[in-house]
């Protein structure tokens, strides 16, 4: 099934023109809502042929319908992202519909709320096969098919909570799993053709009205109150899904409708403190004078606090 040439499919995003996509096939999971219709709308609306995955066939038919009826080129597959053989099936639905697999965007996740204590086996166990086993299954069958075609590019969506957000360590933590995957995978293909990088998008989703409602559920302060439309993220997915962004490889990309800023990779903070044998003394000196005020807020830091406003 070969993508249509551009007309309507532009819809909701601005700026795509049908021809960023043109030619190339997309696996987007956990798109029957939310960021993930928003992207395989998206995907569609760029000349891109589209595999919209749900694990429920309702909402995911319904994604397609709307990308056919604009003209778009979309197919349905349902598919548990977290069974190493459906995310294997799901990668072939692929290329069997469209020839080829040019992208995948790994967003199907999940969220579970509350502080360490009060977390369940099955809310760790839930947060890290959808958002870390799905995506690393996925994955892995997709770079399969990627490194044989010597061509391709991976989008893992990732969230800003993997820095440390109260009462969001499993969703953090599987968050911060993605990221490592993220730099892993990068590295791992290097030279093939392949990329892969990571969107921290922040929007308007089931996942923060879930969010909304436990704050207020627990009496906090409410959270994540004015965030934009799913729709404002999609076309940064398809940017760094296009020949365009052949440059872009290893990083995450945050973005919060207004703001785009790059996430800091993992590092060793230099210069380091040498010293060629160490007590207990020692450490507690070196924390005193040295390490304390070089230590890193909790949360997502923001390294330079300058706004350069785009030309």
């Amino acid at each position: 099934m070969a993508a249509l040439a551009p007309d309507d499919r532009r819809g909701a995003f601005p700026g795509i023109t049908g021809w960023e996509l043109q030619g190339k096939a997309v696996v987007v999971t956990g798109a029957g809502r939310g960021l993930g219709a928003a992207y395989a709308r998206a995907v569609a609306a760029a000349g891109g042929g589209v595999v919209v995955n749900d694990i429920d066939s309702a909402p995911a038919e319904s994604v397609v319908a709307e990308i056919r009826a604009a003209g778009g080129a979309a197919v349905a597959a349902v598919a548990d992202v977290c069974d190493w053989r459906q995310a294997h099936e799901l990668m072939d639905r692929c290329v069997a519909s469209f020839g080829r697999l040019d992208g995948l965007i790994n967003n199907a996740g999940i969220m579970r709320l509350g502080p360490i204590d009060r977390l369940s086996e099955g809310d760790w166990r839930a947060s890290m096969e959808v958002n870390v086993l799905g995506t690393a299954f996925c994955g892995a069958h997709a770079a399969r098919h990627m490194v044989r075609q010597g061509s391709g590019a991976i989008l893992n969506v990732t969230s800003g909570s993997h820095a440390g957000d109260p009462e969001e360590s499993a969703y953090g933590a599987s968050k911060g799993a993605v990221a490592s995957l993220t730099y892993a995978w990068a590295a791992d293909l290097l030279g093939q053709g392949v990329r892969v990088n990571a969107i921290s998008p922040l929007a308007d989703t089931a996942l923060t009205q879930q969010a909304r409602e436990y704050s207020r559920l627990s009496e906090q302060a409410p959270r994540l109150e004015q965030v934009p439309a799913a729709e404002a993220m999609a076309p940064l997915a398809v940017y760094l899904l296009s020949d365009a962004a052949a440059a872009i490889a290893g990083q995450i990309v945050r973005f919060d409708g207004q703001r785009l800023s790059l996430l800091v990779h993992p590092a060793v903070l230099h210069p380091a403190v040498e010293h060629s044998s160490w007590s207990f003394r020692d450490f507690e000196r070196i924390f005193d004078d040295h390490l304390a005020a070089r230590s890193w807020p909790l949360g997502l830091a923001e390294a330079e606090a300058r706004v350069v406003p785009a030309s």
